[in-house]
């Protein structure tokens, strides 16, 4: 069996713990470093923590799940609330325990994690298939059977864009066809706009041909300033924002639209709030979501306003990028379980030693 926890004294508790009793235990100090270690079937246990840097909980479980690797979770976490323990069960954990814990619970649990098949998918033939786009919330249909044309170029199975244009007329000009066409089809619109230019944002839509009016009052566009999403609370809190963006998806599908659109404008992050800082590392978690649906997500970024470091790195987290106004495959990007690790290891290289008085 495995444990996943950023805190070393922890791990050596629990290893210790769980060794008493019987266990095989491997200890890995991030979900990156578990998942690097290679398969591990569909036999033992992982204890898994919820808030670590770089890849969290969360994104482990979801990423094991797109893996096809069944093995039984138990989330420990000291950061624990009713929202917490209920998407830690839906995702398919096995059990979830506060800090502090009982010993014997945890080990009760475990014993019973071990001996009880992990979750998977079971099909009428018996193999193993990889889950269509049509088997998605909402039925969304594949890329291939209504592709969508925009920017000179056409989306498909990868849905996450990051679009950079040198001012708001660019930006119009280019993502007309992708807002009105989409509106025409019956689908969905969300966007997430800087709430000085939501009036702009609404004329332009008008100027374009989009009955805003209409679209507004049935629900179909949805326009939201970012104290309503991103930074919701005065704050940027990367889970909160990722659980907006799901449920949002959810809901959306729910409600009958075969598409959801969403455009969001980024230079929130410019902004002096606290958790901004995580932009990056926001974008690559991005990309554990959005491969359970298919629902295009267009990131704007002015480039008159973000430094060249950043454009740099926002690039790396985004599969597709409109740049000169044209959509096309991004050669920069960087798969997030690679891209967390490394801005995990940025951070480390980044600390100032700490000195003690002699």
């Amino acid at each position: 069996m495995s444990i996943v926890d950023d805190d070393a004294s922890l791990r050596r508790s629990l290893r210790n713990l769980l060794s008493s009793v019987g266990f095989h235990v491997e200890t890995f100090d991030s979900a990156e470093a578990f998942l690097d270690s290679g398969p591990h079937g569909n036999e033992g246990c992982l204890v898994l923590d919820l808030r670590m840097p770089g890849m969290n909980g969360f994104d482990l479980l979801s990423r094991l799940k797109s893996l096809g690797r069944p093995i039984p979770v138990i989330v420990l976490t000291a950061h624990g609330d009713d929202v917490a323990r209920e998407r830690s069960l839906r995702a398919g954990a096995a059990a979830f325990f506060e800090k502090p814990f009982e010993s014997d619970a945890l080990i009760d649990a475990v014993r019973t994690a071990m001996s009880t098949p992990g979750p998977g998918v079971t099909y009428p033939s018996g193999e193993d298939v990889e889950p269509s786009i049509d088997s998605l919330p909402g039925g969304h249909m594949r890329p291939t059977d209504r592709p969508i044309h925009f920017a000179g170029g056409t989306l498909g199975r990868e849905c996450h864009i990051c679009a950079f244009f040198n001012d708001i007329d660019e930006e119009h000009r280019v993502l007309r066809s992708f807002i009105k066409d989409g509106l025409d089809a019956g689908e969905k619109s969300f966007h997430i706009v800087d709430p000085h230019l939501r009036d702009d944002h609404l004329k332009r839509l008008g100027d374009a041909g989009i009955d805003v009016e209409h679209a507004m009052a049935t629900g179909q566009l949805e326009v939201r300033a970012w104290e309503e999403a991103h930074l919701l609370g005065d704050r940027f809190e990367q889970d909160a924002m990722l659980h907006l963006v799901e449920d949002a998806l959810k809901s959306n599908a729910a409600a009958g639209y075969p598409l959801t659109r969403i455009l969001a404008h980024m230079e929130w992050a410019l902004l002096d709030k606290p958790g901004v800082e995580n932009l990056v590392e926001y974008e690559a978690r991005v990309n554990y979501v959005l491969p359970k649906y298919y629902a295009p997500v267009i990131c704007t970024y002015d480039l008159s306003k973000f430094s060249a470091s950043v454009v740099m790195d926002v690039l790396r987290t985004h599969p597709m990028v409109i740049i000169g106004g044209v959509l096309q495959e991004n050669p920069f990007y960087v798969p997030p379980d690679q891209l967390l690790l490394e801005l995990r290891e940025r951070r480390r290289s980044t600390r100032k030693p700490v000195s003690v008085p002699s």
